[in-house]
């Protein structure tokens, strides 16, 4: 057989066994401990001959969980490194349970270490965790999960309950070595190979907690799983009542390498419907004609999704359904459908879900709606508990108000007195550390958000640069009027008869004018000066914005890192010697029309750069005003190649899926990257080359 033959004929073998051929792959266990690896187990409950299940050959391992019990893998002196060893590659099986905990250690034996470095494996499963009568595999990072560890001879997994787990099960558990080029399968995961270990996975039609769900699983911006379960909303509505089209369950690790859950809350008229679906409320309501609620929970009505992209490191999944809105000024009763197109958007290397909306009125008369938008909306137990109060709320117009005193309640003090560029609005609880947040991709000059704004009510922009010593702005309490917070957020939550009191509802909402949805013209809340009715603003055919989740550990504040990032973006000068800069785009998801860029190449639909290859190639630089931008997504158009092609970045070769994380969206002539870089300075300077 000839070397190519031979080459050939390896790929293929590892391919058909569902793995990849690696140049130094080392066994740890293949039916039995394989090249020098002892058992080293600990707490009883281990079984190194388990007959079923297995995932391949005859034998698996079997560790029926028992007060830190755990199976342990040694290589006395064997000096295993991260540089040699990339990754830790093993199969799991949940047995008759699901979501074991389980703990991975590593260890050297030749040194006295009471506390080794150890992080959740889980974080490593699709998902989150085992799974019931199903093998997953896992595959760890090393240098990302264990930094600080020099050298290692002993792998330890641990069942991390003080308590009985049902039995969970491993096989084939392999360190590999850094991957052989393949002839054929060279070009990763997009349809024509295999996935990165670190790369997207998105699992279809899981069911979780009652529905049928897509499940996404990526890394962040410390190389750090987050999970991500989308509920489908084209079938059978689900725990009260909810018929998806939301996020119900977010998963991510905290400073301290344990892992939060986030699920829905089972309480209120949004119980179980999760975060991320649309309401919107009707001026009409008071003094026009309504055929119903003003302002139904999109989360109650079914549509349809489509899996827009899925890549090797990113993917956009598409809600689509029809809104009822049930008043209008005057005539008879009716209820008229508001098209609404969502996208989700996942990126490897990126902490936070983006999430945009598009509102369709065109088959409407204009001046038909006089709505606001209150999207994303919903509700989700974001500190992974749900007993404790909110502790503050904070959001941003014109101006950024926070609340100072703790917990939040109608008589808590507060500063509105900070000037502000970037729209968002956020929640905290301090005593478990969580934050929940959203925050546009566009300024408030670009793209109008938060309401309030109404000089023949209650027009909060008096209080604009005060703070609560100026005195109270509400009815009778110190914090402003409920209803005209700019942001909904938990304003109904609190109880005018008890104003001392606090709340443990997390609701969490966007905000607009009324006028925003259907009218030919609405009065913005864009204009810095009070009692300024704002610039008028087209809120007709069509209405379209784009948003970041966050979810994190409130102590590292990631509300304020995403401002700061969009803050960064509007500064950015983006050129190009091969290749140009893109100047305009779709005006956003699912829209036939078309928006200018500015500043020039940043797309506000996807918050990426955005450029176009010529032949292939690019040459581009990105120039940072000020501040720095984390992880930039970059969109190259006109990228028609099947293959990956070489990135540079100042003159500095960059590894594919360890230095920059790319997609190839082939259905659209694009090539999606992550750069697992900040950048910030003049010079900036990237290289594609085929």
């Amino acid at each position: 057989m000839n070397a190519y033959r031979m080459v050939v004929s390896r790929a293929c073998f590892a391919l058909a066994l569902g793995g990849v051929a690696h140049a130094t792959d080392l066994v740890v266990y293949d039916d039995a401990l394989q090249n020098g690896f002892q058992d080293w187990s600990y707490g009883g409950g281990s079984n190194f001959a388990n007959a079923s299940p297995v995932h391949t050959g005859t034998k698996s391992i079997s560790l029926a969980g028992n007060s830190y019990n755990a199976v342990s893998f040694v290589k006395p002196s064997a000096g295993f490194t991260a540089a040699a060893y990339p990754s830790l590659r093993l199969w799991i099986h949940g047995g008759s349970g699901s979501n074991q905990a389980l703990t991975l250690i590593l260890q050297n034996t030749a040194v006295a270490d009471p506390n080794p470095p150890s992080v959740s494996l889980n974080t490593y499963i699709a998902g989150g965790g085992p799974t019931a009568g199903t093998w997953k595999q896992a595959t760890i990072p090393l240098a990302t999960a264990f930094p600080s560890i020099a050298s290692f001879d002993r792998i330890d997994i641990q069942s991390n309950a003080a308590g009985t787990q049902p039995t969970v099960y491993f096989d084939d558990v392999a360190l590999l070595g850094a991957a052989l080029p393949d002839p054929i399968f060279s070009n990763g995961f997009d349809g024509s190979g295999t996935p990165a270990a670190n790369g997207l996975v998105q699992e279809n039609n899981v069911s979780v907690a009652g529905m049928v769900s897509d499940r996404f699983t990526w890394r962040d911006s410390l190389g750090r799983p987050r999970v991500a379960v989308l509920a489908q909303n084209n079938g059978a509505a689900g725990p009260g009542g909810t018929r998806g089209g939301a996020m119900r369950e977010f998963r991510y690790q905290m400073p301290n390498n344990s892992t939060r859950t986030i699920g829905v809350t089972n309480y209120g008229n949004a119980g179980n419907t999760g975060f991320g679906y649309v309401v919107s409320h009707s001026s009409w309501v008071d003094g026009g004609v309504c055929n119903g609620d003003d302002s139904p929970l999109g989360a109650f009505f079914p549509g349809s999704f489509q899996r827009v992209f899925t890549g090797r490191h990113h993917a956009i999944f598409r809600f689509t359904q029809n809104y009822p809105r049930n008043c209008r000024q005057s005539g008879p009763a009716q209820t008229v459908n508001l098209p609404v197109t969502i996208d989700w958007v996942f990126s490897t290397g990126r902490d936070n879900p983006l999430w945009a909306v598009t509102f369709d009125m065109s088959g409407l008369p204009q001046d038909y709606l006089f709505d606001d938008s209150r999207s994303p909306y919903g509700e989700l137990v974001f500190d992974g508990n749900g007993a404790q109060d909110i502790s503050g709320v904070a959001w941003g117009d014109a101006w950024k108000f926070t609340t100072t005193s703790a917990p939040v309640n109608l008589n808590s003090a507060w500063s509105w007195n900070q000037s502000n560029t970037v729209p968002f609005v956020k929640e905290w609880i301090a005593s478990t550390d969580a934050t929940m947040g959203i925050v546009q991709t566009q300024t408030l000059a670009a793209h109008d958000a938060g309401g309030g704004r109404n000089p023949w009510y209650h027009d909060l922009t008096t209080r604009w640069n005060t703070t609560s010593a100026n005195g109270a702005a509400g009815d009778g309490y110190v914090m402003p009027w409920q209803d005209s917070w700019p942001y909904q957020a938990i304003a109904w939550s609190l109880d005018p008869a008890a104003p001392n009191a606090g709340t443990n509802n997390t609701r969490l909402t966007w905000g607009t004018q009324y006028g925003f949805l259907g009218q030919a013209s609405y009065e913005s809340n864009t204009s810095t000066a009070q009692n300024d009715n704002g610039p008028m603003r087209a809120g007709w055919p069509r209405q379209s914005y784009s948003t970041y989740i966050v979810l994190g550990a409130h102590s590292t504040d990631p509300v304020g890192a995403q401002l700061a990032e969009i803050e960064a973006a509007q500064t950015l000068v983006l050129t190009a010697t091969t290749g140009s800069v893109a100047a305009s785009g779709p005006a956003g998801v699912g829209r036939p029309d078309t928006q200018n860029y500015a500043p020039l190449g940043f797309d506000p639909v996807y918050g990426a750069l955005t450029f176009a290859a010529a032949g292939n190639h690019l040459d581009a630089n990105i120039k940072v005003g000020s501040g720095t931008l984390r992880h930039p997504l970059i969109v190259v158009r006109s990228f028609t190649s099947g293959a990956y092609p070489a990135l540079t970045l100042n003159g500095q070769a960059l590894v594919m899926d360890q230095d920059w994380f790319p997609s190839l969206r082939a259905g659209s002539s694009e090539l999606w990257i992550t750069l697992n870089r900040d950048l910030s300075g003049v010079s900036n300077r990237i290289v594609v080359t085929p």
